[in-house]
């Protein structure tokens, strides 16, 4: 009888054991399933207040299921970024998010699926320099190979461990594939060997990156790498003569040298007397570099807002690789100043982000700001009648203990005072002011690279919805510039194939302005075309496809803005004669002084809880949007910095600065009640406008 009592119950032991071991290797299993890395940065590397990519690789040996990555700060205001993605049994995702930061706060990533996490990094490295920092990436064909820059001399060593420019290594199985996370890089580096084994989205992100302002340097290890591989074509529209050896000589030394630059070193005998194998070059519109027998090996040309210089070498062969100058020749070639490289630091500090212009022009004229003597006034009185009056009054009618119940009775009144000042400066509707920023991208897919900044004013304290159907797109809130960061502290940031939604706290009675960045297949709403008539002439035809008129425009030609008398209806077309010489804008003149001062004050006034309400406002005119698209230009006349930094920064390719200084052309054209995209907000506003800047580079035509 008690054998047969125990064998049920040792039989259960072991089937619970047996349950036990079986659950614990399930889970084992399910830990080892999935497979999640990440790859932060370009290489490790990030600028504050820019863009950077992280890109993410992960291999699903198990069950199919739907699972959300999130990447948030361990501190700090940055945003938390999700992301939905399908992971099939047996199948390896690699997808790239673009990340806006604005300190070094560390970063915790997860996989989850539902409310269960799958897999999770705690402690995200990333070397998070400066915003004014360089930053050169490079794709070369050997691992020891591609740029080098040459040592910063500052006179202290955290200042070379802080603003030195540097060169990030990046590897093709990681390269982003999203252009918006390239736009924290100052140039490229790019040996054609590595370009023709680009995935076709990485091809499309870096061909529009460059068209959208970035700057490529193509080295050509066979000519046939370019010519074979149709993207590459397109953007660089080059022809190449045969390789040939030739003779080196002092044309490398004297060209590196050319920068104005006295600290590159002395000739290299060795390096002179080798030779170098080489393919002549000849870029579309473009200009030649340096010659090597009498053959262009290098030349450079501007392709849409951004630029290509090409090589007909590999540097990363010898006798180039060990050219004791050539890091002084990689500086020039990606257009480092020299003043990089002296005992001089630059100092950021006083220094503006765009940012905050473009809040100056979008937030809500419904608040008012109490004047700081009217604040001091309230404030005296408050002193006063809690203080004197409240003594003499109870003295002479000898009730001196109801001080215990008028003093509180103050304190309420003022209380219920303030708050109906604020009420009655600071009170409205719903508000949503939007201005959008596009850029019309040349190429075989024409496309749309837009920025929607968006201003919104809340009557109370809430989240508010922003998005919308972007393949590629992301929302980030206002950058204030190095010391003050992000200025909106709640920001979550949601992905999805093909959309993009956000949720950010606006408390009551406030502006927060956000960014929306993205990516879209062009309209078609606006064609023109530009044919150069003389020195200074052109000649502009211009058709109008968009569904509101055209209310103002200006050519960007010569380093000048001329600024056209245009009203352009919907669906018509127009021809109009332009003067760049008599335009009174030149680039001293759109950078003037008294402009970035106007800019620097509205903008410290802005921040400001109490004080001029107007001063805090810009009107947003033609000129003033363009002057922010020209952000380098701007000059204070109170700038410390030295030549390296200027008074206001941007972020996200914006600055058409450098674009400009070498020659390039743009056509700004101004549409009111107009948006290319529908309204970021994802919310009814009960008062709202919306403008789109187009900024359309063109190639002009020559007339024989």
């Amino acid at each position: 009888m008690d054998v047969a009592t125990h064998q049920p119950i040792r039989l259960f032991a072991r089937l619970a054991k047996l349950g036990l071991a079986s659950l614990l290797a399930g889970n084992g299993l399910a830990n080892g399933a999935v497979q999640f890395d990440i790859f932060m940065g370009f290489a490790g590397k990030a600028r504050q207040g820019e863009w950077f990519p992280v890109t993410f690789e992960i291999f699903n040996d198990g069950p199919t299921f739907d699972g959300q990555v999130e990447l948030r700060p361990r501190f700090g205001d940055n945003p938390v970024y999700r992301y939905n993605v399908e992971l099939a049994t047996n199948t390896r995702k690699r997808f790239t998010l673009p990340v806006f930061a604005d300190a070094n706060s560390g970063w915790s990533a997860k996989l989850k699926n539902g409310r269960k996490t799958v897999a999770r990094h705690d402690e995200l490295k990333l070397d998070n320099v400066d915003s004014i920092t360089l930053l050169v990436g490079a794709l070369s064909g050997q691992q020891a190979g591609g740029p080098v820059l040459p040592r910063t001399r500052f006179k202290r060593k955290w200042e070379n461990d802080q603003f030195a420019p540097r060169v990030t290594h990046l590897q093709p199985d990681t390269f982003p594939d999203d252009p918006i996370a390239l736009s924290g890089l100052h140039a490229l580096h790019l040996n054609s060997a590595r370009a023709i084994n680009l995935r076709t989205e990485q091809a499309a992100a870096l061909s529009m990156w460059v068209l959208g302002g970035g700057h490529l340097i193509l080295a050509v290890d066979q000519p046939g790498d370019v010519t074979g591989t149709p993207w590459l074509a397109d953007l660089v529209r080059a022809r190449f003569g045969p390789m040939q050896n030739t003779a080196v000589g002092q044309a490398l030394h004297r060209w590196a040298a050319g920068g104005g630059d006295s600290t590159v070193g002395s000739t290299d005998d060795a390096f002179a007397a080798g030779q170098l194998a080489a393919a002549e070059v000849r870029l579309a519109n473009g200009t030649v570099l340096f010659e090597l027998d009498n053959r262009p090996v290098a030349a450079e040309a501007n392709r849409g807002l951004g630029q290509v210089s090409v090589l007909g070498f590999n540097p990363e062969r010898e006798p180039f690789k060990s050219w004791t100058n050539r890091a002084w020749f990689w500086a020039r070639l990606a257009k480092i100043p020299g003043a990089w490289f002296e005992e001089d630091a630059p100092q950021r500090y006083g220094r503006l982000h765009i940012d905050g212009v473009y809040g100056a022009m979008l937030d809500s004229r419904q608040v008012s700001k109490l004047p700081v003597i009217w604040l001091l006034l309230l404030l005296a009185a408050y002193l006063v009648i809690i203080g004197p009056v409240d003594r003499i009054w109870l003295k002479r009618i000898n009730k001196q203990m109801l001080t215990w119940l008028t003093f509180p009775a103050y304190v309420a009144i003022f209380s219920l005072l303030i708050y109906f000042i604020g009420y009655k400066l600071r009170a409205g509707q719903l508000e949503l002011n939007e201005l959008h920023i596009v850029d019309a991208l040349p190429g075989r897919q024409e496309v749309m690279r837009g920025r929607s900044y968006a201003s919104i004013y809340s009557p109370s304290n809430d989240d508010y919805l922003l998005g919308g159907g972007f393949a590629q797109g992301v929302i980030r809130s206002e950058y204030g510039g190095a010391f003050q960061g992000n200025m909106a502290s709640t920001l979550r940031v949601q992905r999805d194939p093909g959309k993009i939604e956000a949720s950010a706290r606006v408390p009551i009675w406030t502006s927060r302005l956000l960014c929306s960045e993205w990516i879209a297949p062009d309209n078609g709403g606006v064609t023109a075309t530009l044919t150069k008539k003389g020195s200074s002439d052109y000649e502009l035809a211009l058709q109008n496809g968009l569904d509101k008129a055209i209310t103002s425009a200006a050519l960007l030609a010569d380093g000048k803005v001329t600024k056209l008398e245009l009203q352009l209806p919907p669906g018509s077309t127009r021809t109009l004669r332009i003067q760049t010489a008599a335009s009174p804008y030149v680039e001293n003149e759109l950078g003037s002084i008294n402009l970035g001062r106007r800019f620097q004050d509205a903008v410290n006034t802005r921040n400001r809880a109490f004080g001029d309400t107007e001063g805090g406002r810009i009107d947003p005119v033609l000129m003033n949007i363009i002057t922010c698209s020209l952000p380098a230009l701007l000059r204070t006349g109170e700038n410390q910095a030295g030549p390296l930094v200027a008074d206001f920064s941007s972020s996200g390719g914006l600055d058409l600065s450098a674009h400009a200084e070498r020659g390039g052309t743009v056509l700004f054209l101004l549409a009111e009640d107009h948006a290319p995209i529908p309204s970021t907000g994802l919310f009814e506003p009960q008062l709202g406008q919306a403008r789109t800047l187009y900024r359309i580079p063109l190639e002009i035509t020559e007339t024989d």
